[in-house]
Order: structure tokens, then C-alpha cells, then sequence
């Protein structure tokens, strides 16, 4: 399975952390790529983090669901064949380096090289 999570959205980059979760437990190999408005919710910094949208749906998630997305695709990673991929692109015009970002990301790259490996399956777009 190929992700692309690409809005700044909380739902939206929740929603992909719970479908992560799930394929990797059913034994799925995913990978995703995160870039564009996405990417600062990757970031080191909770003041980052903080940037990104919240509707009232993802406030109530936050509040009450047991875990926050950073936390699902950890799990989904320690229970299956899961890679995530840094937006190479966004990187270089935020000037970070994946030093700056979640240690959940096995690598950095541009969407070439995303779309090369995925090319095996279309990809979901969050």
C-alpha cells in the first residue's frame, strides 16, 4: 500500500496513521511520503507540530482517543513492514534536514523517487 499525506490537516494525518496501522497489522507493506503542508507535522519542535489545523472533529480525537498520529504510525512501524518518506522538496525550502524531523522517517526523497517505488500500486492521497 502507498500513502501520500499531504495536507496540514490533524484529521487527515490521522486518518493515515489509522489506516497504516491497520494494513501493517494485517501484514501489508506500506509506504508513505509526506510532504507539502504535511511535513511540519513531523517536525521535532511541538511548536511546529502546533501549526497545523484542527477542526472540531480532530480536537475531540485529540482530547479523547488514546494516542495522537505520531504515536499510531510509531505502532503501525513496530508491528509491520512500514517506511515513511520526507518530502526532499519541503525539506530544502523549510532549510531542515531529517535531523529536524520525527526519527519515524526511514529517508528523504523527492516524488520521483516515491513514485518510482509505488509504482507497483496506486498511491491514497490524505
Amino acid at each position: 500500500m502507498n500513502l501520500m499525506v499531504l495536507s496540514g490537516d490533524y484529521s487527515k494525518i490521522h486518518a493515515a496513521a489509522m489506516v497504516t496501522m491497520v494494513a501493517g497489522s494485517l501484514g501489508q507493506t506500506v509506504d508513505i511520503f509526506v510532504s507539502m503542508e504535511a511535513l511540519p507535522a513531523f517536525h521535532k519542535d511541538p511548536a511546529v507540530r502546533e501549526t497545523i489545523a484542527k477542526g472540531p472533529v480532530a480536537k475531540d480525537v485529540i482530547e479523547k482517543a488514546h494516542g495522537d498520529y505520531l504515536e499510531l504510525f510509531e505502532q503501525a512501524k513496530d508491528m509491520g513492514d512500514v517506511h515513511l518518506y520526507a518530502c526532499s522538496l519541503v525539506a530544502d525550502v523549510k532549510e531542515w534536514s531529517l535531523a529536524d524531523l520525527s526519527p519515524l522517517f526511514d529517508d528523504m526523497m523527492g516524488v520521483t523517487g516515491f513514485l518510482g517505488k509505488a509504482s507497483e500500486g496506486s498511491a491514497l492521497t490524505f
